[in-house]
């Protein structure tokens, strides 16, 4: 059961209409909201040229889904990425980091993309970008404080040796100060990327949030 299976599961009047795949690589995360929801729209996200060609041909055949070719942040701009061809730890870097295959992207803030678009709610947003997540959610700061993102799945730090991802307790300081709690924590592998190593401990994760009601709708207060 993947974690989308695992909401599905949770919280059966739930119903999605609108699902942001942050880091869809080619296509694997697509996969997995499938099997839960085959007709939900998705909007995926792959900023790296070569693996978005792939997540086009991986996902041909799929009418509700939308692909763009983008990477997200805090404000728009552009950015530098490691480009390495159907990577899935590319990541935009500083530009004293960029070391081997390299590739200049477009970056969108959450909020402004989803003005945009006319999209005024995303019910589950999924964010795999490698350690630059909490960028990428500071971009969705006013949707998250409207509380117009039910869930929010974002891979996180367990371990304290992990320097590759943003440690869980800042993901989740941030969130719940919008009003968010803690749905879930799922671990990831426990490989360790970064000294090679099978880990007896869990060395990342990826944290789901939810939003919870409003204080005013438990005591009955209509706005």
């Amino acid at each position: 059961m993947n974690v989308f299976q695992h909401i599905q599961a949770a919280d059966r009047d739930f119903a999605p209409e609108c699902i942001f795949d942050i880091g869809a690589n080619v296509g694997q995360t697509v996969a997995q909201i499938r099997r839960a929801w085959p007709n939900v729209v998705v909007h995926a996200f792959e900023p790296v040229s070569a693996t978005f060609a792939k997540l086009e041909e991986n996902t041909a055949g799929d009418a509700a889904l939308h692909r763009h070719r983008l990477a997200f942040a805090s404000r728009p701009g552009r950015a530098v990425m490691l480009a390495r061809p159907l990577g899935v730890m590319n990541r935009i870097v500083a530009p004293f980091e960029a070391r081997g295959q390299t590739e200049e992207v477009e970056v969108v803030a959450g909020d402004a993309f989803c003005a945009d678009k006319g999209i005024e709610r995303i019910d589950i947003l999924k964010i795999d970008t490698e350690g630059h997540d909490l960028e990428v959610l500071a971009g969705f700061r006013n949707m998250l404080a409207a509380r117009r993102v039910t869930y929010v799945e974002v891979e996180c730090g367990i371990a304290p040796d992990n320097a590759m991802h943003v440690p869980f307790p800042r993901l989740a300081d941030f969130l719940f100060a919008f009003g968010y709690g803690l749905f879930n924590l799922f671990a990831g592998t426990r490989f360790n990327l970064t000294r090679r190593t099978h880990d007896r401990g869990i060395w990342y994760g990826n944290a789901v949030f939810v939003a919870e009601r409003w204080p005013e709708d438990q005591i009955g207060i209509t706005r």
